[in-house]
């Protein structure tokens, strides 16, 4: 049963459609499972056991009947707690929501809903999304080395589909934060094209900047949920040599030398495959963590001004980052916005000569605690920021190694509105990844 926790979604549903398997003997598994991992990896805030049953009862009646089914029927999947839930609490990770509970679903709950997908749980995550864990909910440790951190801020979401604890989350990304745990867990994340998925329902840290997307443990699981979820479903197809655009080498002055070795391998694969690398210039790169900067600060400030009387209910460094916010200039912030659509365009200029780009995910392994926003020694955004600033699809995958064991993601990204091609392409380079090493 642990190597079908470890298994496909599409291994999953054909196991219940087979009647190989019964949907409540896995979840009734899943959650001793759950039991065992979580005092060690802390990557829950609320479990739903009792729900989840009755919904595995409700899908093992319709695989008993034969009836049509979708193929998220009966698959466990979590929800990072900031995504709004009918009648149970919802706290963005912090005690200023500890009683909170919504009247409505998001829409993406809604959405999976349908499907007849298991809810089995909220997931941690840092404090409204902003950069740190609160003291009361703790950090997510990360399952391939329990010293290290899982990421953030949806770290819950990755640990959780890491060590097999469901077999999708959903989480949030405003400069990173579905990819970088991703790739720190050994997933994948996928930030859709901005408004794709719905965030309507989703608690915002900055609505410029927030995407809502699926973490998963292949970008073949992630093709399967983003077809249920997604405002546009678009049929994308591999076809013909591709032209992946590389970053110029003084793009890549961070990178570690283990990150590099799996970047450098990741290349050897898609010339492998029959891709042309074309190295191509992005003008303004470096400066999209400082407009991202004038455009959250405010933004989250503005989310969060009826609170701020409440100091000493948010982690110290959110507070911090929120009164940050309040000193923000609003010409810096219509700059910043202005400097987000310029960039857009620049993007959108670069898939014009390239199908996708290639570039690592971050610049290291986990570290044992997530880097603050701003600490420029250890940058987590420098290859996630710039498409949460652009709004355009980003995917991470894994693709190898550190000399420690500790996983290394790659970022692919795509064309506005092209996600199911770029989830295509990153399957592909999986699969190509996997025959090298067969």
């Amino acid at each position: 049963m642990k190597e079908i926790l470890k298994g496909s979604i599409i291994n999953l549903a054909n196991l219940y459609r087979s009647k190989q398997l019964s949907p409540v003997e896995l979840v009734s598994y899943l959650f001793s499972c759950i039991e065992k991992e979580e005092l060690k990896l802390n990557a829950f805030i609320s479990l739903f056991k009792k729900d989840a049953l009755v919904s595995a009862q409700q899908a093992e009646a319709l695989f008993l009947q034969g009836k049509p089914t979708h193929l998220l029927t009966g698959v466990p999947y979590s929800l990072k707690d900031l995504f709004y839930t009918r009648g149970r609490l919802t706290t963005c990770g912090s005690t200023i929501l500890k009683d909170f509970i919504p009247d409505h679903n998001a829409d993406v709950v809604e959405k999976l809903t349908d499907t007849g997908a298991n809810f089995i749980g909220k997931t941690n995550m840092l404090e409204f999304a902003y950069g740190i864990v609160h003291p009361k909910y703790k950090q997510t440790n990360n399952p391939w080395d329990l010293n290290k951190t899982a990421g953030g801020s949806s770290g819950g979401s990755a640990a959780s589909v890491a060590a097999g604890l469901g077999f999708f989350s959903m989480g949030s990304d405003t400069g990173g934060s579905i990819r970088i745990p991703a790739s720190y867990c050994g997933v994948a994340g996928l930030k859709p094209t901005y408004d794709a998925i719905s965030v309507q329902g989703v608690f915002p840290l900055s609505w410029s900047l927030d995407h809502a997307g699926p973490i998963a443990k292949t970008a073949e699981d992630l093709l399967l949920v983003w077809d249920a979820i997604s405002e546009f479903n678009t049929k994308g197809s591999l076809d013909g040599i591709k032209r992946i655009g590389i970053l110029p080498e003084s793009y890549l002055r961070s990178i570690e030398s283990d990150v590099r070795e799996v970047y450098n391998h990741s290349l050897d694969i898609a010339e492998e495959l029959g891709w042309q690398l074309v190295t191509v210039e992005i003008p303004g790169w470096e400066k999209t963590e400082d407009i991202l900067m004038k455009i959250l600060l405010p933004e989250a400030a503005q989310i969060h001004k009826n609170w701020l009387n409440r100091k000493h209910d948010y982690a110290p460094l959110t507070f911090s980052q929120l009164e940050l916010g309040m000193e923000q200039k609003a010409v810096d912030y219509l700059e910043g916005l202005q400097q987000q659509k310029e960039f857009r365009v620049t993007v959108s200029e670069v898939f014009t000569k390239v199908d996708v780009l290639l570039m690592p995910t971050v610049a290291f392994p986990a570290p044992g605690e997530d880097p603050v926003i701003g600490d420029h020694d250890k940058n987590e955004m420098t290859f996630t920021g710039p498409f949460n600033v652009s709004g355009h699809p980003a995917v991470t995958i894994n693709l190898g190694y550190s000399n420690e064991g500790m996983p290394i993601g790659m970022q692919l990204a795509g064309p506005l509105n092209k996600d199911r091609e770029l989830l295509s392409i990153a399957r592909a380079l999986e699969q190509g990844a996997n025959l090298k090493k067969g």
